[in-house]
This record gives structure tokens, sequence and C-alpha cells, in this order.
């Protein structure tokens, strides 16, 4: 008991003499810890004291967004996404992200936009393509469909899989 109150106290002791970045660095690397985990209240707790002291940093909203969306929170996270294109709009994976959010949210224009965005800022990105042929699948767009799945199947993402992906989007569309 009396050395985990001591190792307590000088962590915390610690923790005082850094400074403010070293702090926003010290949250976010518990945050995306605690993510890692599955513990996603925990890490968006950690993300939000990270934003406080940086609240220009992108990537921190990224993250917070990202396990927002993990619990099912999709406005809180798309409200992050769009915090972290502003404040980094030429970070790829931002795009990506909050496509996946926007086609989960069954709002498939402003995916089809994320992804796109996605592929310009990243052209020879796999997953982008097919999550992009997906999405097209769902709208009914069978060419665009067609063209990004070949696509990503010729920058590596399995064609077997990609299909039965394709095919459920199609389903769901018809339902």
């Amino acid at each position: 008991m009396v050395n985990s109150l001591l190792a307590k106290i000088s962590r915390l002791l610690k923790h005082e003499r850094l400074t403010t970045p070293e702090r926003a660095l010290t949250l976010y690397e518990q945050g995306v810890k605690l993510a890692d985990a599955g513990k996603h209240r925990q890490a968006i707790q950690q993300f939000t004291g990270a934003i406080k002291l940086s609240p220009q940093t992108g990537k921190l909203f990224h993250h917070r967004a990202s396990s927002f969306a993990e619990m099912g929170s999709l406005d809180a996270a798309v409200f992050d996404y769009d915090t972290a294109v502003r404040l980094n709009p030429s970070y790829p994976d931002t795009y990506l992200d909050r496509g996946n959010v926007r086609h989960a949210m069954g709002e498939l224009d402003k995916a089809l936009k994320d992804y796109s965005e996605a592929i310009r800022l990243r052209p020879g990105w796999a997953e982008a393509y097919a999550n992009r042929a997906v999405v097209y699948a769902q709208a009914g767009d069978e060419a665009a469909s067609v063209a990004d799945a070949r696509k990503a199947v010729a920058l590596g993402v399995d064609g077997v899989q990609l299909a039965e992906m394709i095919a459920a989007a199609r389903e769901h569309a018809g339902a």
C-alpha cells in the first residue's frame, strides 16, 4: 500500500514537471493505449485533456473522433473529424475515417466526397478505393463501383472479400 502510494506521488510530481507539450503528448499516448485496449470512454477523456492543452493539433481530434465512432457516437465523431480536417486538411486518414462514419450514417454523397479526397491526397490507397467502390454500389452507380473495385484489387485488396462487401451493399440498397 505504501509503495503504491509512493509510486502514485512520484508519477504526479513527474507529471507536474512536464512542459505543456509533454503533458499533451503523455495524455495522447495514454489515450492511444486505452483506445487500442477498447476502452474508448477513458481514451476520450485522455484525448480531451490533450486537446485542452494543445487545441490546434488535428491528430488529437482525429483520435478522439475514432473513439467516438467506436462507441457509436457518430455525430460527435463527425464533429471532431471536421475539426481535424480544418486543422490539417492534407491528412488523408481523416477523410477516410470520416467517410466511414458518414457511410455508416447513410450519408453516401458525403462519404463519396471524403473517399475521393483521401484518394486525391494518397493516390494509390487501396482501402479508399475499396470503400468508395462499396458506397458506389450502395448508391447504384455500378460503373463507378466496378472501376474502383478493379483499382482496389490491382492495389492489393482481397477481391473475394471486396466482392462480398459490394454484394452486401447492393442488397442494402435494394432493401
